[in-house]
């Protein structure tokens, strides 16, 4: 192979396009090297990438930047999936920033965003230029549904790419822009000991259904042993839990649940058992258990 589009290619973190390829080499060449498996076609036409690499998102990022052009950074959930803490799996469309000026470059699968908050504070991360961690986790709290928000934040902090004193920071620095208020009201509210997005979700309807805010993954002392429950009120001892798989357990993990739920009972903790159904269409109805369990009225 010609070295100097070898090189090029290094430089571009194993992607070309068509057109670079055929600066060096003939047509008959080009589709040599991609039906012998040196070359793989990427879901952006006109560009190739060395098949030596997966078909990783980074990869992907780096084929589609060559058609959007290199002045993008990797934005919102693109970003979050880089960084490690996107809850959304919108793996299906990449999405960019530019200045607030930037022309419209979107393309089928590709999404470019103008921002007034400019791209100077870009990261590279995985060969792939990207927002920064907190401000990627701001950017999709106010540009997704609010049930995203809270589990986005939680996602961020495990990871320990940021802190939630920058979150709070960036969500400051966003003053002005739309949805910055829910913004900055779920933000001292999140917390990286959830363990999944519909923990984190789960919480975040009993806040916003008015509950005051439970803690997460709360420890409980057995005998000889100690439990945690996803969320709950040490005072009143109240737990909520979600049950994602309770329908896939074995007998072992059926009869190491139900130990575990009769001692906590025993204990005197309330466990209250929360579904998928329960948080994205029956959230009223939680709410309004989780507030008689309490004590409570809840707010709606």
């Amino acid at each position: 192979m010609d070295f100097a589009l070898y090189r090029t290619i290094a430089r571009q973190g194993g992607v070309l396009t068509l057109e670079q390829a055929r600066e060096r080499l003939t047509e008959w060449e080009v589709r040599r090297l991609v039906a012998s498996g040196r070359w793989r076609r990427t879901r952006w036409r006109g560009v190739l990438a060395d098949a030596e690499l997966p078909d990783s998102l980074a990869v992907q990022v780096r084929a589609a930047a060559l058609v959007v052009g290199p002045d993008l950074v990797a934005s919102s959930t693109t970003a979050a999936a880089l960084w490690g803490f996107d809850v959304l799996g919108d793996g299906g469309t990449l999405h960019f920033l530019g200045p607030a000026s930037v022309a419209n470059r979107s393309r089928p699968g590709i999404r470019v965003h103008p921002s007034v908050l400019g791209t100077d504070d870009a990261v590279l991360v995985d060969g792939v230029w990207c927002t920064p961690p907190a401000r990627t986790a701001c950017d999709v709290v106010r540009s997704t549904a609010p049930i995203h928000g809270l589990a986005t934040l939680d996602a961020a902090l495990a990871t320990r790419e940021c802190t939630r004193a920058e979150l709070a920071a960036e969500a400051e620095r966003h003053r002005g822009l739309r949805e910055v208020v829910r913004l900055r009201l779920l933000v001292p509210h999140a917390n990286g000991l959830a363990e999944s997005p519909m923990e984190s979700r789960m919480r975040w309807r009993l806040i916003d259904g008015g509950l005051p805010a439970p803690d997460v993954q709360v420890r409980v002392l057995g005998d000889g042993c100690s439990w945690y429950l996803d969320t709950g009120w040490r005072e009143q001892r109240v737990a909520a839990e979600y049950d994602g798989h309770a329908a896939h357990m074995t007998p072992e993990q059926l009869r190491d649940d139900r130990r575990r739920h009769n001692g906590l009972s025993e204990r005197g903790w309330t466990l209250l058992h929360v579904t998928a159904v329960d948080v994205y269409r029956q959230h009223e109805r939680l709410v309004a258990t989780a507030a008689r369990a309490l004590g409570l009225h809840s707010r709606r």
